[in-house]
């Protein structure tokens, strides 16, 4: 194999968004630890807080066999609470009941849990992860763990001892004996005294000891703590050993940018992010914003990548059984604009899935060599165009090595309950992590409009207990006045949940008052997710602004089990998607107590897409078995092809999962008692989705809509079961993108190269035209450039050292010297930097 060396990489690396080079002369010694964005694999989405030194590993022994290493796959990072015996009751829920068994050293420092990580145990000593680091080193890879901001609350009244004080009491330590964390309370707030510095000290000295290279700080960056972040960079710093430092979790404000550029590698510009469309969705605007601040080794982060096999936990026998799991719900058009949107704006990207199991897709999104060109070196990368109608998005960044420009062409297009491309103002996601359950609302009103909506949102990863309040909604009006919105202006409640609640004054689930972090409301509205609440204004209120507080009600967030997450909107104008006009066919309500089915046909001559929606009508998604049979796309010659022989672009229900020739219990299709062999089961409120093939020649689309018959066994209350068919077909917008926005002349010929596909597209002149699919992306490099002034080092293949240590470093212009300046050389395949006085960083 041969390492190719770019020689604009110095350029790319000191020069990021048109610094000059002279202002990075005083880099930060910790920033040349991570020039490029960290890569690698991190345990938490595919195992929560229960993984063991087998599953880090196997997933580690995978990164080197499928030589995903030379791409930048290196760091393999143990999530949460690796110092618990017993961390956790399984599913993701933090087990915080008193008999978790914190593993602590003599000086109050948590250590890896023997039962769990036995290589730590050396002759009856716990050595921390010594020994694991070493194995991973030999890998060629590099050790990265997670902690809590804080002191562990273990240390109030035990005999551990604060490391160079030993005599110190612990109160010098810890501010207050309440962690301040809602989420996790492991630990207590550390004093910004020299106690609290020596504290911080012990511990990056424990884990450059054991060899550590990462290191994920949690519950620091959202809040802010700016003392704590500024005690663990002094901490790390005076260790002498490069750790690469990560704040979590996210939304970071961006008034703590320049915090984060002095103090940290990488910080989170999300909250946690899982495998739902409306969750990558929402990275867009985030990344565009933190665009600005990217730069050799500062990146904002977008979080994780839920990809393969997510979800699981291992057994902990007398605490938890195991769980299996699942595979990502993200379609591989999904994924893909993920891979995308992470690459081209220099996220860091760390794999959540268990690797082992990955297939052949999945890998390919992994191993991609030009994909990584771009993440890595990419120059100048912003979002370039935006588009919030059709929801077409762009970002551009440029190949220094070559002058081509990457170039992609997202499809935000929007297929939940709501149409989110219209709405005036959407929080980001509020959770029982978020500061205060709480965002402020405080939006312009558009002139005339006299529609309001207020939606309550379950941010796209199902409601459990996501119990949403409006406090305090008020009309502003052009005079200054304040106007309440109260009931006696709403007109209609719409809810897709699964209690259909909706309450004025009051919360959503015993009736008490609206309470959020214990504060009491006493006017407002209150929602399970999903839920839209209408209000007309009317004629003779000029209003300017809408303001309220949007809030997870206490009353969700503390109940057992509860993974509150909400997103809260404002429209003007009618958000539901089933009842936008342009419908091609709808069945009306079906229901045990009307209509039982119907036959729907649609017109799809020249149609690109085929979008099905079953609703819920409003009442929830009880016993709501949707069956399409018999469904076929009819030519211009009376051919049928059925669609269960075709593979939908995506799917999404509030439940269940979209079943071939089975209801969606699995069990025989059966509508009005009659029992049919072919068709497809579905469960309201779900949306299906089929690209149609280009150039077809489909003329109609015709199905058997009905409610499954199961359902009039199996449904004991006299309500539910209630759902409505509705089709929409649609010629696909294509994707028109002026060239000259990147610079390129109208008449200029630019080669078009697909960098997924890896095929040649040939050339475009003034406007590219791209099919991008729903969700989906086109990742391109315009322009067939070759590199200037590359120079080949050559590098053994395999496992063994790249190689010869021979003393020589290699410029970026493969030139050998055996006394390097200041600059970026290569020695033994890897990277180093010499600031101005020579030293080896």
């Amino acid at each position: 194999m041969k390492k190719i060396i770019l020689t604009a990489l110095l350029s790319v690396m000191l020069a990021w968004h048109g610094l000059p080079l002279c202002a990075q002369d005083g880099m930060a010694t910790f920033r040349t630890w991570a020039l490029t964005p960290p890569m690698g694999w991190n345990s938490w989405d595919c195992y929560y807080s229960s993984v063991t030194e087998k599953e880090v590993m196997q997933n580690a022994r995978y990164l080197v066999e499928n030589d995903l290493v030379r791409h930048g796959w290196e760091y393999v990072v143990i999530d949460i609470r690796w110092y618990c015996n017993h961390p956790s009751l399984g599913g993701g829920n933090y087990n915080q009941q008193g008999n978790q068994d914190y593993v602590l050293d003599e000086y109050g420092r948590y250590l890896p849990s023997p039962t769990r990580f036995p290589s730590a145990m050396v002759n009856g000593v716990n050595k921390g992860f010594k020994a694991l680091a070493d194995s991973l080193h030999k890998m060629g890879l590099k050790l990265g763990i997670h902690i809590m901001r804080g002191v562990p609350k273990s240390v109030v009244g035990s005999n551990y001892k604060l490391k160079g004080a030993e005599n110190t009491a612990w109160n010098q330590v810890y501010n207050g004996t309440t962690s301040p964390c809602t989420w996790l309370k492991d630990n207590l707030l550390v004093r910004n005294n020299e106690y609290g510095q020596l504290y911080y000290n012990s511990i990056m000295d424990l884990y450059a000891e054991w060899g550590v290279d990462f290191l994920k700080v949690d519950d620091l960056s959202r809040p802010f703590y700016t003392d704590e972040i500024h005690m663990i960079r002094k901490a790390i710093d005076q260790t002498g050993r490069p750790i690469v430092l990560s704040l979590s979790p996210g939304k970071t404000q961006y008034v703590y940018a320049e915090e984060c550029l002095e103090n940290a590698n990488m910080w989170r510009m999300m909250d946690d992010l899982w495998d739902n469309w409306s969750d990558v969705d929402a990275v867009f605007n985030e990344a565009d914003v933190w665009s600005q601040y990217t730069r050799p080794g500062n990146f904002a982060d977008c979080d994780m990548l839920p990809l393969g096999q997510i979800s699981m936990t291992i057994a902990d026998p007398g605490y938890t059984s195991a769980q299996s799991g699942r595979w990502t719900r993200l379609t591989q058009h999904e994924q893909r604009s993920m891979m995308t949107l992470w690459g081209i704006c220099h996220s860091p990207l760390f794999f959540g899935g268990e690797m082992t199991k990955n297939d052949a897709f999945t890998l390919s999104l992994l191993n991609n060599e030009e994909y990584h060109q771009m993440h890595k070196y990419g120059e100048n990368a912003r979002q370039v165009y935006k588009n919030e109608d059709n929801g077409h998005v762009a970002w551009t960044s440029t190949d220094p090595a070559t002058g081509n420009k990457y170039l992609a062409l997202f499809n935000r297009d929007n297929t939940r309950w709501v149409v989110g491309s219209k709405a005036l103002y959407c929080s980001e996601t509020v959770a029982y992590t978020t500061t205060g359950h709480a965002v402020d609302v405080d939006i312009d009103w558009p002139e005339g409009s006299k529609t309001l909506v207020l939606v309550i949102d379950d941010a796209g990863d199902n409601f459990n207990y996501d119990h949403g309040d409006w406090i305090n909604p008020t009309l502003v009006l052009s005079n200054g006045e304040e106007v309440e919105l109260t009931g006696q202006y709403k007109t209609r409640d719409y809810t897709k949940s699964y209690f259909n609640r909706v309450y004025e004054n009051k919360n959503v689930d015993n009736g008490g008052k609206m309470k959020v972090l214990g504060q009491t409301y006493d006017r407002g509205f209150s929602a399970d997710a999903n839920a839209a609440i209408f209000f007309q204004i009317p004629e003779d209120m000029d209003v300017v602004r809408f303001k309220a507080m949007a809030a997870a009600d206490d009353s969700g967030i503390g109940q057992t089990g509860a993974t509150t997450t909400i997103r809260f909107m404002v429209f003007d104008c009618n958000p539901l998607t089933e009842e936008q006009d342009d419908y091609a066919a709808r069945s009306g309500l079906i229901s045990r107590t009307g209509t039982r089915s119907k036959w729907l046909e649609a017109d799809v001559t020249g149609a690109q897409q085929l979008k099905i929606m079953v609703s819920n009508y409003g009442d929830g998604f009880a016993y709501d078995r949707a069956d399409l049979v018999n469904p076929v796309l009819v030519d211009d010659e009376g051919n049928e092809t059925s669609l269960t022989t075709l593979t939908a672009s995506s799917y999404s229900s509030e439940w269940g999962s979209l079943h071939i020739n089975q209801n969606v219990e699995g069990g025989t299709l059966r509508v009005d008692g009659q029992t049919y062999a072919t068709g497809l089961g579905m469960n309201a409120q779900c949306t299906l989705v089929y690209d149609l093939p280009e150039g077809h020649s489909y003329t109609r689309f015709k199905a058997l809509c009905g409610y499954d018959s199961s359902c009039d066994q199996d449904n004991p209350s006299a309500s539910g079961t209630t759902m409505e068919f509705i089709v929409y077909v649609s010629k696909k917008e294509p994707f028109d993108f002026d060239l000259t926005l990147l610079g390129y002349g109208a008449d200029e010929d630019v080669p078009v190269y697909d960098i997924w596909e890896k095929q040649a597209k040939g050339e475009v002149i003034g406007t590219l035209q791209a099919d991008v699919p729903s969700h989906g992306v086109k990742l391109l490099r315009l322009g067939d450039n070759k590199p200037e002034g590359i120079s080949v080092i050559p590098q053994e293949t395999g496992n063994a050292p790249r190689h010869k240590d021979d003393g020589i470093y290699y410029n970026l212009q493969g030139i050998p010297t055996k006394t390097p300046s200041q600059g970026i050389y290569i020695k033994d395949g890897k990277k180093q930097v010499f600031p101005r006085h020579g030293r080896d960083n």
